[in-house]
């Protein structure tokens, strides 16, 4: 049987007589791509395998556009695969994202090899090392950004920092028990607390409406209006 006389008649036919009638075709290898790729559409999808088989044998090579026809209506990866390995004729890259999830990865690389293309794949998280890539960059980039915050950090509180009132000054305001270390109801040497956070000190100096208290046994020192302090005892 020609496929001439085959393509004539088999929308006519029942399953069991086109596949009878596929094994008696003689020559297929003259059948045109876009007919068997029709035909392919309108059969079982077991007998549409079997004619694409005989035509792979043939030598009936398909385009990456027909393979897109025919991939809707074939349930077998391999069978589409290889005729898009061997497809003929060109394939852009809109084609090939496409294919991407229908046929194998390796198919998907091996036609954007072919075809000059940008393998879609090329960086997929499933590949081998593609994952541990990106979570050994994620942990190097967190490592920057906490050394960063460090450096932030310390030089903050150097900014914040206050240099200790010098043994000889603190004794020279220690000796005026008079004058300004009087004023605003306060005196050097008196044991106050920050009203606002609770935190507890000693006036070591008073400079008109400023007075300097020692924090945390004396461990930096800051200023306060009279209204933001208080006697602890």
């Amino acid at each position: 049987m020609t496929w001439e006389s085959f393509y004539d008649n088999y929308l006519s036919w029942a399953d069991s007589t086109i596949a009878s009638r596929l094994s008696q075709i003689s020559d297929l290898q003259n059948a045109d791509p876009a007919e068997i790729v029709e035909c392919c559409q309108c059969i079982d999808d077991k007998l549409a395998v079997r004619l694409l088989r005989k035509a792979r044998a043939a030598g009936v090579s398909f385009t990456i556009s027909q393979a897109i026809e025919l991939w809707p209506c074939i349930d077998d990866e391999a069978m589409i695969s290889e005729i898009i390995k061997a497809a003929v004729g060109s394939c852009s890259q809109e084609e090939l994202e496409e294919l991407n999830g229908y046929v194998y990865d390796e198919t998907i690389s091996a036609v954007a090899e072919k075809f000059g293309l940008h393998d879609p794949n090329e960086n997929a998280i499933w590949k081998p090392g593609v994952l541990q890539k990106q979570v050994d960059d994620l942990a190097e980039s967190a490592r920057k950004l906490a050394d960063n915050l460090n450096q932030m950090n310390k030089r903050l509180s150097r900014t914040k920092r206050r240099r200790k009132p010098r043994l000889f000054v603190f004794l020279g305001v220690m000796g005026d028990t008079k004058g300004s270390s009087q004023a605003c109801g306060f005196r050097v040497g008196d044991h106050v607390r920050v009203k606002y956070r609770g935190q507890e000190g000693t006036v070591v100096d008073i400079n008109s409406s400023l007075i300097m208290v020692s924090l945390d046994d004396g461990r930096y020192v800051d200023s306060y209006i009279a209204s933001q302090i208080e006697k602890a005892w």
